[in-house]
């Protein structure tokens, strides 16, 4: 009889809670979202209808589309006000043409939700990835940072198909540090940002780097993880990257582009170590892991040039 007892105020307890958490954020529904999608776009006709077409079609109905036009020229800008006209949860911008990097920066500004997520405009998300993240910001009592599972669309069959996803630890809190060290796996990667969902306000004390033109998800994602204290990773396959854009400065072949490449590598390298010097929450072994682990990236990444480039860039690698 004891046992039943404390299973039921157990049990009365966890409703509570979860009654508790339901009634707040119905309270902040009034004047904010749940959820905002940030998405850059430059010349995306071809791809962003079929974007926004997996995020209305969300099951979980509170969320903001903040769309970051990037100086598009083509039918990007009328295809998104179709959307928009019928869905006040899509909201467009405008800009003139400033890089990626310098787009996710105005896209988080702009967002008024609590949790930030990115999507690439040639890319879709799952129907029910907003409602099973909902799920666990309630069960796990808003974690500042959770990580979900992705799909490989058009992806290299002689690759890995599993090297963006981790099916360690799941469903359990753990340290920024922690998720760090354990996502840190040779030929696995995580910094990524349209892994996660994070919240707004962890993005507050990093700043991002306008004149990247790629390599800003290695640059910030490891320090947005290090400096937060609540961390989940769920086995929900929720993102759908797609290996389409051709013309994008990560896919050419060119020696140009290569060069271009590894010189944001190597400053988003800088940024990442100098800033993740200052995260207060790390201590001695933290910064003996996060420097072993970065030099072995920035080992990689020198290996993976060509000849050329190996010869002319050896003093800056080294």
């Amino acid at each position: 009889i004891y046992s039943i007892i404390q299973l039921t105020k157990l049990i009365l307890h966890n409703i509570m809670y979860i009654l508790t958490l339901l009634t707040e954020r119905m309270i902040r529904m009034a004047s904010t979202p749940l959820f905002s999608i940030i998405i850059p776009v430059y010349n995306s006709a071809k791809t962003i209808r079929e974007c926004l077409e997996s995020i209305i079609t969300q099951s979980f109905p509170d969320f903001e589309v903040i769309i970051v036009n990037d100086g598009s020229t083509d039918e990007t800008t009328e295809i998104v006000k179709s959307f928009s006209e019928n869905d006040p949860r899509i909201k467009l911008y405008s800009f003139p043409n400033s890089g990626v990097s310098e787009t996710r920066r105005r896209g988080i500004s702009l967002a008024t939700g609590e949790y930030i997520l990115q999507v690439d405009s040639d890319d879709t998300i799952n129907s029910e990835l907003l409602d099973r993240l909902a799920e666990v910001i309630c069960k796990f009592e808003f974690p500042e940072v959770i990580r979900f599972q992705c799909e490989l669309v058009g992806d290299n069959p002689e690759k890995d198909h599993q090297r963006y996803n981790c099916h360690s630890k799941l469903y359990r809190v753990m340290p920024g540090m922690e998720a760090l060290k354990l996502w840190s796996k040779p030929d696995k990667k995580y910094a990524l940002y349209w892994l996660f969902a994070i919240k707004k306000s962890v993005f507050a004390e990093l700043l991002f780097l306008p004149q990247l033109r790629c390599h800003e998800d290695l640059a910030l994602i490891p320090l947005l993880i290090a400096k937060s204290a609540t961390v989940v990773g769920i086995d929900y396959v929720g993102y759908n990257y797609t290996y389409v854009s051709e013309s994008s400065i990560t896919n050419k072949t060119d020696i140009a582009s290569e060069r271009l490449r590894a010189m944001d590598f190597l400053a988003a390298y800088d940024y990442a170590i100098e800033n993740f010097l200052k995260i207060d929450n790390i201590g001695p072994s933290d910064v003996s892991f996060f420097l072993r682990d970065f030099d072995a990236r920035k080992e990689d990444k020198f290996n993976s040039l060509s000849a050329q480039l190996k010869e002319e860039l050896y003093d800056l690698f080294h």
